[in-house]
């Protein structure tokens, strides 16, 4: 795919992209801005073209990555309003500010949103991909072709469901980091060192997840195969079942998708 893309903003999903882009693509074709000069100096050294500020190259850019806070994002969108492409469409991937509000402050540009997640730093992330009706089929795949880079992507229907992939996949890292902590704790409890206890649950979860990425059966099936009747794992998961587990993620993916649409009016 011959394509130039450019990045407003250098921070640690763009470096991620980057760095998985530079791997499929040439890095000349590949363009950064930043403000932050020591971000500007790692970037460069993966091959890709750095800038410090806007320009002209950004009117070269068949798709220009909104990678900014989004606290931050309108104001660093107006010196690159007038300098964006004809023809061309920005993808974001900014948490809480939806397309409309996004091509809104653009004048109308095409807009496209991704919601990658963290795993994405070490190759393996997972994002969520919404294009707009109307999206040219060269702009969608370019902006697949962008996210592919850090890991798989899956296609939401609506912009509805991208919230949903931000509270799942997108804050779910922090779910199992937190699950991590608490098996941590009960081997460091029971004796271990904090080296081995961290061990344990890391591995612990890893193989879980490369055993369930690997096998065609439903997690259910592969919960029952570890679980003998009457056994020790029965009885753990009993515990966690009287505590109502599903009740438990369910409300708080509902409260991770409240504050997403708190944030979401704080920029309409």
């Amino acid at each position: 795919m011959t394509l130039t893309i450019g990045f407003l903003g250098g921070g640690n999903m763009a470096s991620a992209l980057l760095g998985g882009l530079v791997r499929k693509m040439d890095g000349a074709h590949l363009h950064v801005t930043d403000h932050n000069a020591p971000k500007l100096e790692k970037l460069a050294a993966l091959g890709v073209t750095t800038h410090e500020t806007t320009g002209d190259w950004i009117s070269e850019c068949d798709l220009f990555v909104l990678a900014v806070k989004p606290q931050v994002m309108k104001e660093a969108l107006v010196p690159v309003k007038p300098l964006l492409k004809k023809g061309g469409a920005a993808l974001s991937i900014a948490a809480g500010i939806e397309g409309s509000v996004l091509s809104g402050w653009l004048g109308g540009y095409p807009v496209i949103r991704a919601m990658p997640n963290t795993p994405a730093l070490v190759g393996a992330g997972l994002s969520g991909l919404w294009v707009p009706e109307g999206t040219s089929p060269e702009h969608a795949e370019a902006a697949e072709f962008v996210m592919r880079a850090v890991g798989n992507v899956v296609a939401c229907k609506t912009e509805a469901e991208l919230d949903v992939v931000g509270a799942i996949p997108g804050s779910g890292p922090a779910y199992v980091f937190r699950f991590l902590e608490a098996l941590e704790r009960a081997a460091q409890k029971r004796g271990f060192t904090p080296e081995d206890a961290r061990e344990l649950a890391i591995g612990t979860v890893f193989g879980a997840a490369k055993l369930a990425r690997e096998s065609e059966e439903s997690f259910a099936t592969l919960r029952e195969r570890v679980t003998s009747k009457g056994g020790t794992t029965a009885r753990a998961l009993a515990v966690m079942n009287e505590r109502d587990i599903d009740g438990m993620m369910d409300d708080a993916v509902e409260a991770a998708l409240r504050r997403t649409a708190e944030m979401k009016a704080l920029f309409r």
